[in-house]
This record gives C-alpha cells, structure tokens and sequence, in this order.
C-alpha cells in the first residue's frame, strides 16, 4: 500500500508523470498549467481508483480488528486470568500493535489518495471554468 502514490506518478507521458510532486503528493501547480482537460480526467481517474481500493483495504483492516483482537486472547488466555488483564495484554501484545500501524498506515494513504482525487477535482473545474472565461472573452473581441 506504500508505494501505491509512487506508481500513480509514473507513466510514459513526460507531463503526466511530472503532474504531482514525487516528495508531497500535491499537484505541481507548474505542470498543471500545461495539463489538459484530457490528462487531468485521466490522472483523476487513474487517483480515484487507487483511492477506492486503498479505502478498501482500509475497511477491510478496520473489519477485522475485533477478529485480530479476539484471536490473540483467545491465544493469551490461560483460564485464570481476568478480563481487564487479558485485554491490556491483549493491546499491548506486539501483532496486535503491528496490526494497529498497519490500519492507521493504510488509514493514511488512503487519506492521501482522496486528498489527490479531490486535488485533480478541483483543478478539472478550475481549468474548465478559465476555458470557459476565455471562449466567452473571445466571443465579445
């Protein structure tokens, strides 16, 4: 789940690979200038789905939560041990807080992701109202 953003910034198009910044993930507000309509729906989509199936996956670990946790007192429980005990061993045991890291990890790139669709979004707009503004200026020259 990673280095799902840094595929999303590779391709064989010079300009589509340039569009968002490799180190933040923003948008290269230089880049976008030369982007067209075509490649922003493009580089939108392309986003999108990598944020559906990252805020898939995300789902999919929040889900299982209850299941990890149970499975590992169920391993930890002695039959003499009370529940508080069992529980703070439980959140305290080291695959259950690897578990957790790998939730909020996903959690995380999936935010970045739709923070990124959202981004191409709004830039879509913005350069098809300026496309707009420019045919309509045209139009009273």
């Amino acid at each position: 789940m990673g280095d799902t953003s840094k595929k999303s910034s590779s391709g064989s198009n010079p300009v589509i690979s340039g569009a968002t910044s490799a180190v933040s993930g923003q948008i290269d507000t230089s880049t976008s200038d030369r982007l067209g309509l075509e490649e922003i729906v493009h580089l939108a989509n392309k986003v999108g789905l990598e944020y559906a199936n990252a805020k898939k996956e995300a789902d999919r670990l929040e889900l299982l939560k209850p299941t990890v946790r149970a499975r590992i007192m169920i391993r930890l429980d002695d039959g003499n041990m009370s529940e508080t005990r069992l529980r703070r061993l439980t959140e305290t045991d080291p695959e259950y807080v690897e578990f957790l890291e790998k939730m909020s990890e996903t959690r995380g790139e999936a935010e970045r992701l739709r923070v990124r669709y959202e981004s191409y979004k709004n830039l879509f707009e913005a350069k098809r109202s300026l496309l707009s503004y420019h045919k309509a200026e045209m139009k009273l020259v």
